[in-house]
């Protein structure tokens, strides 16, 4: 059975270029070996920084290469010099992952409510920091419901009345699916994965930081690729490897390059404009039913979350996968803080993407009908 990926905010259908550049890299490998492979690659591999670069609007000197986004930010936390008076401010959509890292920092954690569109709140955000902010991270758009957040208007509020807080974007949702602008939202580091709306292959992402940001850390994971001895003293490279680990796969790498560039190439507008067409449509063929989506429809985005009146959302996942159709759940564990606040246990996440098609929508739409006239 061929399947219809409607779970990209999992994990997208890699295309066929993508496939093949990986390929080519691991077939050149077991015929010359690793190392000089890699020296011949050198320039498609470095291609990488120049690609994740123009996606956000950066210079290649500010990406590093990460493995996934969790791993990134554990990276970039470690780094940071919390003192004991330090707070860091979250939202009450804040990802599961990134909430226990910040649990086992052991340092005061305050959460900002937002508002039922999925959009902050100047009013209670205001009580929540002060001058011992240390760090305030958004995630853009959050794993278990797919608003958009203004991230540009946080960051503009954040720089102006609080310069030395870092602003922190978890974008592991939405690069790939819509424009990142990091000159336009003012953060100060942004990190994101590979596997999900960029369309690369798993195990692969970036994590960028400006000048402000990278001066102050210090990193406490230090290998060959990211520092080097001295005269006895170790000494951190200055350039943009500052989280890079000397062993990583370079196919992988180049896959992820080659990801980023179909997508520049296609457009994101196009690719945005698309998504929320297909969130859309959906919405519209089912809005004379028991399903409740979670989204505000002024900020939708790819990624529809739903619950259903009468039905086990698990029953209906699994009978979508019968009919050929990937979706997912995500549950408390996604994110205790928001499915506290909804009462929620459960929620089915629809996510579509621009190779997704309006045909594809209508069957996942009659399909869901089906079910709940069982």
């Amino acid at each position: 059975m061929k399947y219809i990926n409607f779970n990209n905010a999992g994990s997208s259908f890699l295309q066929s270029n993508t496939i093949n550049a990986i390929n080519n890299y691991i077939k050149k490998e077991n015929r010359y070996g690793g190392y000089y492979t890699q020296d011949i690659f050198k320039n498609k591999i470095n291609q990488f920084y120049k690609n994740a670069a123009y996606l956000i609007n950066c210079k290649p000197n500010n990406i590093s290469f990460i493995q996934n986004t969790t791993l990134g930010w554990n990276f970039l936390l470690e780094s940071i010099n919390f003192k004991k008076n330090s707070n860091v401010v979250i939202f009450d959509n804040e990802y599961g992952s990134n909430l226990i890292s910040l649990i086992k920092k052991k340092i005061e954690i305050r959460v900002s409510k937002l508002k039922s569109n999925g959009q902050f709140c100047l009013h209670d955000l205001k009580k929540k920091m002060d001058r011992n902010t240390i760090l305030i991270n958004a995630c853009h758009i959050a794993s278990q419901c797919g608003n958009i957040l203004d991230i540009n208007s946080l960051g503009m509020f954040i720089k102006k009345h609080y310069p030395k807080t870092y602003f922190v974007i978890d974008a592991c949702q939405s690069a790939g699916h819509i424009n990142l602008d990091v000159k336009k939202n003012y953060c100060d580091a942004l990190i994101t994965s590979g596997r999900k709306y960029l369309r690369g292959p798993r195990g692969t992402g970036f994590i960028y930081l400006n000048q402000n940001i990278r001066k102050k850390i210090s990193p406490k994971f230090l290998d060959l690729s990211s520092a080097s001895i001295k005269n006895k003293k170790i000494e951190i490279n200055k350039n943009h490897k500052i989280f890079e680990v000397f062993e990583f796969s370079p196919a992988l790498k180049i896959g992820l390059s080659k990801s980023i560039n179909n997508i520049t190439k296609f457009g994101l507008k196009k690719i945005e404009k698309k998504n929320i067409g297909l969130s859309k449509r959906l919405r519209k063929r089912l809005e004379n039913y028991d399903v409740c989506f979670l989204e505000d429809s002024e900020y939708l985005s790819g990624i529809n979350t739903m619950v259903l009146k009468k039905f086990d959302i698990e029953n209906l996942h699994s009978y979508l996968l019968k009919k050929g159709i990937l979706t997912s759940v995500s549950s408390t564990q996604t994110s205790t803080l928001y499915f506290k606040r909804i009462k929620k246990k459960k929620v089915l996440r629809i996510s579509f993407h621009y190779y997704n098609t309006f045909t594809q929508t209508n069957y996942l739409a009659d399909c869901i009908i089906s079910f709940l006239k069982k």
